[in-house]
């Protein structure tokens, strides 16, 4: 439909063509949300159009993203162009906190026998306006933070994963690395010594075997201990024997210092009498 504002300028709502009626070459091509304001603008002259009513019937029906920013740029652009044409920029009226009005005082005129065919010679004010990253179709823009938020969400589950690992490690490296809880476990009596021996050592099953052996042993030592002072029999754990399947065993005095929580151990001289 052809419209004429204020007897001066020509608007083609179909094509999007604005221009001077005594001018025709003098003409532009408004984008497609720029043509859909005006068009609004003019069917309800005189009326406060609110802002969530334009954002519908300029952007959002038509899958485009709408923003006050948007809206902002558009007027402007409007204003500046009936300016350009002769009208006063006042020609929209910013309502506050509503939206926008075509003022009441303008002469809209529909219908006008003008037609305005676009030709090569038209200049388009506002095509990198459409088409800005602020103006893409809200599938292509879903389809942008649909890919964004899975990408996100990749690396979100891949930290932890990682912090997983790093925690699972570490755990473990802990358990290799907790001293053994030592306890010893009563033997029989040499000497004036009780014997005890490492409760790990008496885990195969030849514990019975090895418990008499290492008790006739200590008895042939005779040790001599105080009341605080008893004979400790460990397994080696750093040195190695010359087969396998032995092991090496160390006899060792302990006693527990004074005034203190902390033992200390020293080895047992088999007596003379056994060395040869």
């Amino acid at each position: 439909m052809i419209f004429t504002i204020n007897g001066q300028i020509v608007f083609d709502s179909d094509t999007g063509m604005l221009g001077l009626i005594d001018s025709l070459d003098e003409r532009v091509q408004i984008s497609n949300p720029t043509k859909r304001l005006l068009l609004l603008l003019i069917q309800h002259q005189g009326e406060a159009v609110k802002r969530d009513i334009i954002f519908k019937k300029v952007w959002d029906d038509f899958g485009m993203i709408s923003s006050n920013n948007n809206l902002n740029q558009c007027v402007s652009k409007l204003r500046r162009l009936i300016k350009n044409f002769g009208l006063d920029d006042e020609t929209i009226v910013t309502i506050p906190k509503i939206g926008f009005m075509l003022h009441p005082q303008i002469e809209i005129e529909r219908g006008a026998d003008i037609t305005l065919m676009p030709h090569e010679g038209d200049i388009s004010v506002e095509s990198d306006f459409e088409h800005s990253p602020e103006h893409v179709p809200a599938e292509h823009t879903l389809k942008e933070r649909t890919a964004g938020l899975l990408i996100r969400s990749n690396i979100s589950l891949l930290i932890l994963l990682i912090a997983i690992i790093a925690l699972g490690a570490a755990v473990g490296i802990w358990f290799a690395t907790k001293p053994l809880e030592r306890r010893e476990v009563f033997v029989g009596q040499a000497g004036t010594c009780k014997i005890l021996m490492s409760e790990t050592l008496l885990q195969d099953d030849n514990s019975t075997t090895l418990k008499s052996g290492v008790l006739s042993y200590a008895q042939r030592l005779k040790p001599q201990c105080t009341s605080d002072e008893y004979v400790l029999v460990i397994k080696s754990r750093t040195l190695r024997t010359w087969s396998r399947d032995l092991s090496r065993l160390y006899f060792m005095r302990c006693g527990t210092l004074r005034d203190s929580k902390s033992e200390v151990c020293w080895s047992i001289t088999e007596p003379a009498a056994s060395a040869g």
